[in-house]
């Protein structure tokens, strides 16, 4: 197993790199993070996050952080933990004289060439000062079932029918040459006499003329394939190792939900917060035991009848909270952190606080389209990886991405904790449902559905785009956009999290929470809270709706039918609308800058029109 020996950020393990991806390292190193099976840890117990919520939602036993290889554990023996690494792709070849080597998952060290090259006439030996390094081929060979493959060199260079491949005779060169810089220039050379460019390597059933089958190959498991993969062979594609679309990450994330009514005193929240789990597990006759909390009131120094009441209180709470499964959508997961935001919530003990302010406590200007507005001075949020896909950004069902990710039976999945700030809005309903309602929205949704129901993206989607959620991952984007101008926070450290069904309203969310959350300092300088105050927030939002009015690619991006990945967004380019990927829920798509302002055709067809001339 290839140890990785350079630094990687624990949460870089979640996304943009985790189990089954391609990490680029210097020295032109490339290695995939292996599976679940040997994370190695000495002691777990310095690692494991805490959020039962999450937990039940994934089906797992626990979360745990990445292996650190920093000495911040408590533990002495946890000290420079190593994230496990296969060695792929497999084949490498010499940047000095070309030559061609296949080593294995499990190579320690980079190879090193010592081939005669054929043409320069200098021995890349371990005596001679020509040595090389050898440096991992550009292309591999990826299945839309999550397999990836080296590309096969032999196959492709022997494919003419003239030559046999025979591994321990033959030595393949790679060279490039010509006026051309595309594939084509690129050879493969046999001292068998076979040769053949690359050219047309990656078009569709390249693959398939010379015989390719994809083996089911998960080199990260440490399985070279022995199975014949289901996927038809025109589905698999040759691309780069770096490409974007070779590793996509399924991550889940939980904001979490405060235990505990702010308005108890904070020595009565502790109680609970100690002693809750214990006491709710000795009833008497299905009651809270009230021996038990007296006799906690009184080793405390509270009062007896507020703690019971507490105790009484937090229990009706609970049982009153949806039942979290692995089988429960997303939005259905979301209820509850939508509950708690659109009221005052938590305290300064827990990990969140929210304080709702009524729209009324905020400039006329903006009484039409809220509901209400709050500032949460403090969340935490888990982020966990729960699986991959390839080629596609698919969304496979828990179960089945977690398959994917170790081939024992331990139970748990890597995760990282965030704290941060934010601001949420809750929008008037009786507003958008009669903005929703107007036939020139409903239209112009209509040609975003046509595009969404053709797409990966929404194959599997019961129902059309509702134009509430357009309206309100739109405003998300113009918003943080704003805000990372007028707070001074970097746009990728700001993220969105929506609270709207996309195609349906049976949970009655109508919200968005725009907050911080990057893992360091920069996400809890309360910035963006203070931005959110009275008297602020409302330029803020105007600011961001006027600079919406023109992008610099109009007239071409308010008047496009469909632009972005598989024409899923209308009006919103890089001008304008897009954000960092990290920021945003569905990957830059769903946006359409003229439902929030107009279009240039009708300007009122935007929900935020009365503000346009301000």
């Amino acid at each position: 197993m290839a140890f990785s020996k350079r630094p990687m950020r624990q949460s870089a393990l979640i996304g943009p790199w985790g189990v089954g991806a391609i990490v680029p390292f210097p020295n032109d190193e490339a290695l995939m993070i292996a599976g679940l099976d040997a994370w190695r840890y000495q002691d777990k117990t310095a690692f494991v996050i805490t959020d039962e919520r999450l937990i039940k939602r994934l089906g797992v036993k626990e979360l745990r952080w990445p292996p650190d290889f920093r000495q911040k554990n408590a533990d002495p023996g946890n000290f420079n933990l190593k994230i496990p690494t296969m060695r792929f792709p497999r084949w490498y070849y010499c940047p000095f004289c070309g030559s061609m080597e296949k080593t294995t998952f499990y190579r320690e060290t980079q190879p090193e060439c010592d081939q005669y090259p054929w043409e320069t006439g200098r021995v890349c030996s371990p005596k001679s000062k020509f040595r090389r390094r050898m440096i991992p081929e550009r292309f591999v060979v990826v299945c839309p079932e999550g397999h990836i493959d080296d590309f096969p060199v032999a196959e492709w260079v022997h494919s003419d029918g003239k030559h046999i491949y025979d591994p321990d005779k033959c030595k393949i060169r790679r060279s490039t040459g010509g006026a051309s810089a595309n594939l084509s220039g690129v050879f493969y050379e046999c001292t068998c006499g076979a040769k053949k460019s690359l050219a047309g390597a990656t078009s569709k059933g390249a693959l398939k003329k010379i015989g390719y089958r994809c083996k089911a190959s998960r080199p990260w498991l440490g399985l070279e394939g022995d199975e014949i993969c289901s996927v038809d062979v025109k589905e698999i594609k040759v691309v780069l190792r770096g490409a974007t679309n070779v590793w996509f990450a399924d991550t889940r994330s939980s904001i979490h939900i405060p235990t505990f009514n702010a308005a108890q005193e904070s020595k009565i929240i502790g109680i609970l917060r100690d002693n809750f789990d214990a006491v709710n597990s000795n009833r008497l006759n299905g009651e809270i035991n009230r021996m038990l909390v007296d006799f906690l009131a009184i080793q405390n120094g509270v009062d007896k009848d507020a703690l019971y009441q507490a105790f009484a209180n937090e229990a009706e709470h609970r049982s009153g909270l949806i039942e979290v499964s692995e089988d429960m959508s997303e939005d259905e997961y979301r209820v509850e952190e939508y509950k708690v935001l659109i009221k005052s919530s938590g305290n300064d003990i827990e990990d969140f606080h929210s304080i709702n302010y009524p729209i009324t406590a905020y400039n006329p200007l903006i009484h039409k389209y809220f509901k209400s507005i709050s500032l949460v001075p403090k969340l935490r949020e888990t982020r966990a990886f729960v699986g991959f896909s390839r080629l596609e950004s698919n969304r496979k069902s828990i179960r089945e991405s977690k398959k994917e990710l170790r081939l024992g039976n331990e139970d748990w999945l890597p995760a990282i904790e965030v704290f941060g700030e934010g601001i949420f809005f809750e929008f008037n309903e009786k507003t958008l449902t009669n903005w929703a309602a107007n036939p020139k929205v409903i239209n112009r949704i209509g040609t975003l559905n046509r595009s969404f129901h053709s797409s990966v993206f929404g194959k599997d989607v019961q129902g059309d785009l509702r134009p509430e959620y357009i309206l309100i991952h739109t405003f998300a984007h113009l918003l943080i956009n704003q805000l990372s101008f007028d707070c001074g926070y970097g746009s990728s450290s700001i993220r969105e999290r929506i609270y709207c069904e996309k195609t349906s309203n049976e949970l009655k969310m109508n919200g968005v929470l725009i907050y911080t959350a990057s893992g360091d300092s920069e996400g809890s300088l309360g910035g963006l809270v203070r931005q959110g105050q009275s008297g602020r927030i409302e330029d803020t939002i105007l600011n961001a709706i006027k600079n919406a009015l023109w992008c610099t690619s109009d007239p071409v991006c308010i008047q496009s039918p469909g632009q972005g990945p598989e024409s899923l967004n209308l009006a919103a380019c890089h001008n304008c609308t897009l954000l960092p990927e990290t920021c945003c829920e569905n990957g830059n798509r769903l946006l359409d800058r003229g439902v929030v302002v107009g279009t240039l055709s009708d300007p009122e067809m935007g929900f935020f029109y009365d503000l346009r001339s301000l």
